[in-house]
């Protein structure tokens, strides 16, 4: 996959769904993709366009690619691990395709490995999940990229589900 990084603004954020936003930041899937992200900084600064990290976020992101440039590395390799699964997800949805059992597996990973962060509490009258604060930033905008693709799977209306049908465009959105 060929790196072009992008500058992102509101206007590239058009799929509906943080989830499809985020399958969308590759073009291209089925010729020569283009990944449109490249590394952890650029996925928080997708992140923080598509209102999924705030100002604050994006101050500890830097301090966690300064800190520990590995493991921004790493978080770069399995976040772009999880679109292609998501690509292929929605991609099989949207043409009434079976769905990888491997692929959904990977959201399941990524859900565990949000849930060492967070905990169901008490909030008023209701609940709502907590994130320690030592949850790192990088990991939230995983965490909320999983939740959006867990709840349009669940409680989304599929049947809106559209991949872009011109000829360079394989973008997802939900119409």
């Amino acid at each position: 996959m060929r790196i072009s990084t992008h500058d992102w603004t509101p206007d590239d954020v058009i799929g509906g769904n943080a989830v499809l936003n985020f399958v969308n930041t590759v073009d291209k899937w089925t010729g020569e993709p283009v990944d449109r992200l490249g590394d952890a900084s650029t996925v928080a600064r997708w992140a923080e366009v598509a209102g999924l990290l705030y100002g604050d976020d994006m101050k500890r992101v830097a301090k966690e690619i300064a800190s520990d440039p590995k493991g921004a590395a790493k978080f770069y390799k399995d976040a772009a691990r999880l679109r292609a699964a998501l690509w292929r997800i929605f991609h099989a949805v949207a043409n009434g395709n079976d769905v990888s059992d491997d692929d959904l597996a990977l959201i399941d990973d990524w859900k565990a490995r949000a849930a060492r962060h967070c905990r169901i509490a008490r909030a008023g009258d209701g609940f709502r999940r907590r994130c320690t604060e030592a949850a790192p930033a990088l990991e939230r905008a995983g965490r909320l990229i999983v939740e959006a693709a867990e709840e349009l799977l669940l409680e989304g209306r599929l049947d809106r589900l559209h991949v872009c049908g011109g000829d360079s465009c394989e973008w997802m959105f939900l119409d």
